[in-house]
């Protein structure tokens, strides 16, 4: 963990080394204050002259404030330190995933991301707090006091070193032995917690529908149970760690006072410095008593740091740029025996051929999971293919600048993003110099003119404020907007009812006149209208045609259009 997290420490050095002396001189002035009020006190006893106590009532002052100020110092430093540390770690982490390809993603939920982003990151902070200035600290602290002892009696000073240096390692290790396993449970479960919020949160709506809060709360309960019981088990540790953090100091006080005493009686030691000494050595465990809660999490900490370290895992980039320059008539997009796997045991695609000529229409079918959505992906240079190729015009897609090349789509799908804001926001996206009026014709031509007159409306989060049909109709009027050549609709009509949907692909098919279009749909919907018809099953191309040409053949694509048809037909408003 510590190779991981230290090399955040190479630009902030002199930060570090100032809060880790903060730290030091913090426990310093305490054992100062401890030591001066015990001399102070045994000094008063014996009643002498008010003048011949200034000097040690100075002292008392003086590390009384000196210790407020040092740890306001020292708390201000550290924390700004850490800050600054979890600044650069998020840019790193942000950085490391914006350069991998997005193949690396495509087995991961989208609370992965926030678990490494948010809880990952948060609990990495206490490692610098806790951890690295503490201990860093202690060290210095320890050597420090062993020097200054020993100037008053060597014997005391290793006897002091030893029962620190025996608190600040028995501690830690007993307390890492008792959350042993617990740690790494906490932390996959806050993860797990967050996952399961994000991915729930996003699908309320079809929780809700189905009935299934029941069942969703259950689910809830048991993730929290299991979090509850992995902090009360962590909890009771803490308690006991914290009795032993009273009790080792305690009895290390004794064994230096039992210590001294022979020396006080044999007139070794003056008895006037024997109360600064023991206060001042029950004062220095401050120094370690810190690590053994510490500690306590150090397998949580080396679990979100494993976290952060699988999500940001090298990888090399899937595109290259190139100087390519884009033909400047619309071309023909080619695939040729492309295979493709997200996961190299788990074949997503194999041997893919087939040609988009310019203006033609294209849809590609098949029952989900069948590796349609990966076709697009690969035709977006999203990614790059295991194998084969796919050319524009006469050159590799890859071989074109990337932003450029993806110039060209206008892509709508089921999971085209509406945000919370208004809907000139939502539009502008797609052409931000647009002004009202093109905006209001774009909402036109998609046919919701209904919300021309409304730039201003929030379509809420996701656009649930709009029907399903409204908000589709407003993805393809931001399409619209951005008058490319080539057209994608990704399942962009799977949970509209089928009167919506033939209105919508009816406005489809009206303004994709003159572009390329292709379709991607597992409901055969106004499939008499396309030129062309991929049948795919299992990341293959089982069958190619024209609708007639296909119902003809009589293979998959015509029992799968019967059955549909048979369904529609039973339930009109499915």
């Amino acid at each position: 963990m510590m190779r991981r997290l230290l090399p955040y420490l190479q630009d902030h050095k002199g930060g570090f080394a100032l809060a880790a002396l903060l730290a030091m001189f913090t426990v310093l002035t305490g054992a100062g204050l401890m030591s001066t009020s015990g001399h102070l006190i045994t000094r008063a006893a014996e009643r002498p002259l008010i003048t011949d106590l200034f000097m040690v009532t100075a002292m008392v002052r003086f590390f009384g404030i000196s210790r407020a100020a040092v740890r306001y110092a020292e708390r201000v430093v550290a924390h700004n330190l850490t800050f600054r540390i979890l600044l650069t770690m998020r840019t790193m982490l942000f950085r490391t995933l914006e350069s991998q390809p997005l193949k690396v993603f495509m087995s991961r939920r989208p609370g992965e991301l926030l678990a490494a982003i948010h809880h990952h990151i948060d609990t990495l902070q206490h490692v610098y707090l806790r951890i690295i200035t503490p201990v860093v600290a202690a060290i210095l602290f320890c050597v420090i006091t062993t020097v200054i002892l020993t100037f008053v009696n060597p014997v005391l000073a290793w006897a002091t070193f030893s029962l620190l240096v025996l608190h600040g390692v028995t501690v830690p290790a007993l307390a890492m032995r008792l959350a042993r396993g617990r740690g790494r449970t906490e932390v996959r479960t806050k993860a797990n917690l967050t996952t399961w919020m994000t991915d729930q949160l996003q699908g309320l709506h079809e929780t809700k529908w189905m009935g299934t809060s029941a069942k969703t709360v259950e689910q809830y309960d048991a993730l929290q149970r299991t979090l509850d019981n992995e902090q009360r088990h962590n909890s009771g540790d803490a308690g006991l760690l914290e009795g032993l953090n009273t009790l080792i100091p305690l009895l290390s006080m004794l064994t230096i006072l039992a210590l001294s005493i022979p020396w006080v009686m044999g007139g070794m030691l003056n008895p006037i410095v024997l109360a600064a000494i023991t206060f001042g050595v029950l004062a220095s465990f401050e120094a370690v008593q810190s690590l053994g809660n510490a500690f306590l999490q150090w397998e949580g900490y080396a679990e979100a740091s494993a976290g952060i370290a699988k999500i940001t895992g090298s990888h090399e980039p899937s595109t290259t740029e190139a100087p390519q320059p884009l033909p400047l008539t619309l071309q023909t997009f080619s695939f040729q025996n492309v295979n493709f796997s997200y996961i190299e045991e788990h074949i997503t695609l194999k041997n893919i051929s087939f040609t988009l000529k310019p203006g033609q229409r294209t849809a590609i079918v098949g029952a989900s999971g069948c590796g349609k959505s990966t076709v697009a992906n690969l035709l977006l240079a999203f990614y790059q293919p295991d194998n084969g190729g796919i050319t524009y015009g006469e050159h590799p897609i890859h071989s074109y600048p990337t932003e450029e090349y993806r110039g060209l789509f206008g892509v709508v799908s089921q999971d085209s993003h509406v945000f919370n804001r208004t809907i000139r926001e939502n539009l502008l996206i797609a052409k931000p110099d647009a002004s009202d009026d093109v905006l209001r014709q774009s909402l036109d031509r998609a046919g919701i003119g209904r919300l021309a007159n409304h730039l201003d409306l929030e379509p809420g989060n996701l656009g649930m404020q709009l029907s399903g049909g409204e908000r589709q109709r407003l993805l393809l009027a931001r399409a619209l907007l951005r008058d490319t050549p080539v057209w994608v609709f990704d399942e962009a009509t799977a949970h509209l009812d089928i009167t919506t949907e033939r209105n919508i692909l009816e406005t489809i098919f009206q303004l994709s006149k003159n572009r390329t279009l292709l379709m991607i749909t597992h409901r055969l919907v106004n499939m008499e209208k396309m030129d062309q018809i991929l049948v795919m099953d299992k990341g293959t191309i089982t069958e190619t045609g024209t609708h007639s040409s296909l119902m003809q053949a009589n293979g998959t694509y015509a029992a799968l259009y019967s059955r549909q048809m048979e369904v529609i037909t039973t339930t009109p408003d499915m």
